[in-house]
């Protein structure tokens, strides 16, 4: 059977899911897929800080195309006000840069960028489709959902798909990281098998939380029983990396790439981290040990559902610590708590999910 070339554009914020769709899409044995990222180049019209998917994508040899596009905030609406002229500019420049590419798919992981480049496929009568990671439908989904051929949730909650076009609606799951099941070598095997502590790993996701690091700052020269790896973020990297010469027990990183996230997902002891849906998944998947520290405002306060949802699953295994609760003293009492039994041998593997590029093979 000859192997047809298909043109596909992802794009999105949620870069997790993407990576993993993106490495499904070179492995593809019934089509040859041209794969395009259409991303934001600074993280808001507000924020210039460099987008976590304007430096990852173009690294794996993929065509990125940055577009400028307002963002609706809810939360602040002299935001949305000055995000206006971004938000009509970047309707221009997906219908510009989809007409270029003329993709036969196209596929959104969430976030305002997507918004104009789905829209744009709808006027071009181009196939799309738009995932839900979380439990709770974004307002991005909201609005992508009356102009996508499909929506592909991760969650089979009644209470969501009655929010959305019901015909459109395919439950597909999330999109795990294939390191986690599959690992490959990691630049931190041969650190992590020179450690004979139990080790902690903290991240807050790709921006960090400075609460979240001062706290570890401190518990870290409290316990020096364990050994921390510390994800903190772009901001406070530069500060906390001077920590490692005077500690032992500790080890820190701006970014984790997916190779050696996966790895310590799965080789930690305990996970300290926010509770968005991807890392929430992925724990309850390796049925880790974790403390969840949900984002004080976040929308439709899907980081707590998220936490609790890995509590329903793995209550012995799990606790959930509010912002507001936020202290080294109760951090330090559930280490201690959750930490006193290994539990490595609980891990298992998961099969690979591909129902997502199955759908997307389908509707082209």
């Amino acid at each position: 059977m000859k192997i047809k070339i298909k043109k596909i554009i992802i794009t999105g914020t949620h870069l997790t899911p993407a990576l993993e769709l993106i490495r499904q899409l070179q492995e593809d044995k019934k089509n040859n897929w041209q794969i395009f990222y259409i991303g934001r180049q600074k993280n808001s019209s507000v924020d210039d800080t460099p987008s976590i998917e304007s430096q990852i994508i173009p690294k794996l040899g993929i065509t990125f195309f940055p577009i400028k596009c307002g963002k609706l905030d809810r939360r602040w609406l002299p935001n949305t006000i000055k995000g206006l002229p971004q938000s009509i500019s970047g309707i221009f420049s997906a219908i510009k840069l989809v007409n270029k590419i003329k993709p036969d798919v196209v596929v959104s992981f969430g976030g305002y960028v997507s918004v104009p480049v789905i829209i744009s496929s709808f006027f071009k009568k181009i196939p799309s489709i738009t995932h839900e990671q979380t439990l709770t439908n974004s307002l991005t989904t909201k609005i992508n959902s009356h102009f996508v051929t499909k929506i592909a949730l991760s969650f089979n909650h009644k209470n969501q798909i009655n929010q959305l076009p019901k015909d459109k609606v395919v439950v597909t799951g999330n999109l795990l990281r294939y390191q986690l099941f599959h690992p490959k070598i990691s630049s931190l095997t041969k650190k992590i098998k020179t450690i004979s502590q139990k080790i902690i790993f903290i991240t807050a996701g790709n921006q960090g939380s400075h609460l979240i690091n001062l706290i570890i700052k401190k518990i870290s020269q409290e316990m020096p029983e364990y050994f921390f790896i510390h994800q903190t973020g772009n901001n406070d990297f530069s500060e906390f990396k001077k920590l490692e010469k005077f500690k032992n027990n500790y080890l820190c990183f701006d970014y984790i790439n997916t190779n050696d996230f996966g790895f310590l997902l799965k080789n930690s002891n305990l996970i300290i981290s926010r509770a968005g849906a991807n890392t929430c998944q992925e724990i309850v998947a390796l049925k880790q040990k974790s403390i969840l520290i949900p984002l004080l405002v976040s929308q439709q306060d899907e980081q707590l559902l998220n936490a609790k949802w890995v509590k329903s699953l793995l209550p012995e295994k799990t606790e959930i610590l509010l912002q507001n609760q936020l202290s080294s003293k109760k951090i330090k009492k559930i280490i201690k708590k959750l930490i006193i039994k290994d539990n490595q041998s609980n891990q298992k593997n998961i099969d690979i999910n591909y129902q997502l590029l199955n759908l997307i093979n389908e509707i082209i």
